[in-house]
């Protein structure tokens, strides 16, 4: 199992629920590849206080928080990969 818990906060997967990344109303397809794993809060979070979430470079989900929390919106791993970080030339900064 790639996401093994709320991809935010580190909430059991028994907790959780898919979020599909790029949402299904838009046309996102219901497939492992658009899909990340949410509980209720941190899926409310995502939809409605300005977390964004995207698929990697290698096909993890990534979570951009708002500029209330970080005003440069740096990416963030999934929980259970914190010890990730992007490369400076995928986030376009300087490291």
């Amino acid at each position: 199992m790639r996401d093994q818990c709320c991809v935010k906060c580190g909430a059991p997967a028994s907790w959780t629920d898919c979020h599909h990344i790029v949402h299904h109303a838009d046309g996102g397809p219901t497939i492992l590849d658009n899909g990340c794993l949410l509980c209720r809060s941190c899926h409310t979070a995502v939809h409605h206080q300005g977390w964004d979430v995207f698929l990697g470079h290698d096909r993890h989900p990534w979570l951009i928080p708002p500029a209330t929390v970080d005003p440069r919106r740096r990416p963030l791993p999934a929980h259970n990969r914190r010890t990730m970080r992007l490369d400076p030339h995928v986030v376009g900064t300087a490291a």
